[in-house]
């Protein structure tokens, strides 16, 4: 079992000494997934029985099964520098690169199929469907997928907000958020700070927090109501975010077809402007 497939969000139930080991497996990930269950337990200040409790809990069998879970997901969190070094050790050649990175994506899109949760997609929908303002927290890299995801909200006539610096200021834009609003935060490693910051301050304002992200062990999964598990890994320098838009493509349509009449008059509308404001090149016809 990898760690995306494990169903994992603030309302699992984890013992402060639990906590405890997430946290210094968070803080000292390089080290720790090389450490036994007895090292670890004695770094993290807790039992060895915490250890292996708190591997049953994220739904390994025991503490090797969590274990080779974070070894797998070394890559994603190594540097950029590191990480290209590793692409150019292991691509041989040009002709390689174009399938080698098309069936790593095809990869992540298959096993995020594979591991997502449809309860928790469902659940994702309704909360989006209902919420009064979403805001959507997604930089750097993970700036693609929260545009696309807030851009089309609001073409559903859906009273979105992109958080980004530079979008005017991220705290007076989200001051004011409460239980009737939706916090959405989009992030993979190496995680922004900013976007962690978010969601911890949404989560402790009432409002309702998703996360689309890796695993129960990043950093948004403490805050988040649900969260959304999407493969990620590439063998070059940058991450995939082909997984996380096709969530957000899979979203966006399933809020488009909970209401077709308010959708399609919403799109109309659209098109209606968009033609008077001549948006599109139109092809002259010979």
């Amino acid at each position: 079992m990898s760690f995306e497939s494990i169903s994992f969000n603030k309302n699992t139930h984890l013992a402060p000494a639990q906590k405890k080991v997430m946290k210094y497996i968070l803080d000292h990930y390089e080290e720790a997934i090389f450490l036994t269950a007895s090292k670890l337990s004695r770094k993290a200040g807790v039992s060895e029985a915490t250890v292996v409790r708190l591997a049953q809990v994220l739904g390994y069998y025991g503490y090797p099964g969590m274990q080779e879970a974070l070894r797998e997901n070394l890559q994603n969190r190594l540097s950029t520098v590191t990480r290209m070094e590793k692409t150019v050790k292991h691509t041989p050649g040009d002709g390689d690169v174009l399938m080698k990175i098309m069936q790593e994506d095809i990869l992540n899109l298959s096993q995020t199929l594979q591991d997502i949760s449809v309860e928790t997609f469902n659940q994702a929908v309704s909360e989006m469907q209902k919420a009064r303002r979403i805001f959507v927290a997604g930089l750097r890299g993970a700036h693609a997928p929260a545009l696309i995801l807030s851009l089309y909200l609001r073409f559903l006539k859906k009273d979105a907000h992109l958080l980004a610096p530079g979008i005017g200021d991220v705290w007076n834009n989200i001051h004011g958020v409460g239980p009737e609003d939706l916090v959405i935060g989009i992030s993979f490693p190496r995680y922004t700070r900013l976007t962690v910051e978010i969601l911890e301050y949404a989560s402790r304002q009432g409002a309702r927090v998703g996360a689309i992200t890796d695993s129960p062990l990043s950093p948004l999964a403490e805050y988040a109501d649900w969260v959304l598990p999407v493969h990620s890994r590439l063998d070059s320098f940058i991450e995939s975010f082909t997984a996380a838009t096709s969530i957000v493509n899979a979203l966006l349509t399933a809020i488009s077809i909970k209401n077709p009449d308010e959708t399609m008059k919403a799109l109309r509308d659209r098109e209606a402007l968009w033609k008077e404001k001549n948006i599109y090149v139109i092809k002259n016809k010979t």
